[in-house]
């Protein structure tokens, strides 16, 4: 399956998206506002440290995730 273009899935997604609350947070996180400037900082961050992670391999498939959550629960 092709990628969608970025905007693209994100008309998406946001069409299908019910909750009112969220898609005002989204907007206001998009146009700027400064009561979610923190919030979209740190998502950007995040988003950018999981593309770095991806480019460079530094992922787990879910079955090494599954037993670490193993482990972690048996300590």
């Amino acid at each position: 399956m092709a990628k969608l273009p970025v905007r693209t899935e994100l008309t998406e997604l946001i069409a299908k998206e019910k909750n009112a609350s969220l898609l005002e947070v989204l907007r206001d996180i998009l146009s700027g506002g400064p009561k979610h400037a923190l919030l979209k900082a740190k998502l950007t961050s995040r988003a950018l440290k999981a593309e770095d992670d991806l480019a460079h391999g530094r992922v787990l498939t879910t079955d090494q995730v599954r037993k670490r959550l193993a482990t972690r629960s048996k300590k």
